[in-house]
């Protein structure tokens, strides 16, 4: 089974660091999820306040 760009929210976006991780924001708060086609699944792997870039520092922390 392949991705299709109907399983994701219409404002996420991929993150071009990781092949397999997408964003989106939801108020004040940014989500960094994956999601696991073959399961049918989405994986939440941060949920953290968008206001800077301490999401991305803290998912870099997390995946070294």
């Amino acid at each position: 089974m392949t991705l299709n760009v109907e399983h994701l929210p219409a404002d996420s976006k991929k993150l071009a660091e990781y092949s397999d991780l997408y964003r989106v924001s939801i108020g004040k708060y940014r989500i960094v999820y994956r999601f696991l086609v073959d399961e049918d699944l989405v994986e939440v792997i941060l949920v953290g306040k968008r206001n800077d870039d301490e999401v991305y520092k803290q998912l870099k922390r997390m995946l070294e």
